[in-house]
């Protein structure tokens, strides 16, 4: 089954001084079939996109399996953000695959708050 894929986004969030990265949760309940998750962050405080690199990729665009009836983490270091990021996630429209975005501390990570977009929250782009 091939799902359309879907963009959502966090829209613009404003980071605390303590959050160091933007930490994507990414959880597939389907039992039968994996999925392939793309994860992008930006640094909006110049007022244009600029992208960062997203982990474990290492790469501007990241993009992972979630197996099926498993989870996966990405992050983005977003610690010399000035003021404000977005998280974009491009998914499959599938209702068993679920995201959430929340902004964390370096270790022990922890979130902070005002800081987490949970998928119900997330904004539809494309």
């Amino acid at each position: 089954m091939n799902a359309k894929r879907v963009t959502f986004s966090t829209g613009i969030l404003r980071r605390p001084n303590k959050t160091k990265f933007a930490l994507v949760d990414v959880v597939n309940f389907n039992k039968k079939c994996s999925r392939r998750v793309t994860v992008q962050v930006f640094d909006w405080s110049t007022g244009s996109p600029i992208p960062l690199k997203v982990s474990p990729c290492n790469t501007k665009k990241c993009t992972v399996k979630v197996g099926s009836n498993k989870s996966v983490f990405l992050f983005a270091d977003v610690s010399k953000v000035r003021f404000k990021y977005e998280v974009r996630i491009t998914q499959p429209n599938d209702r068993k695959l679920v995201t959430n975005v929340t902004g964390v501390t370096n270790a022990p990570f922890t979130p902070q708050e005002g800081d987490t977009v949970l998928q119900r929250s997330l904004i539809r782009i494309k």
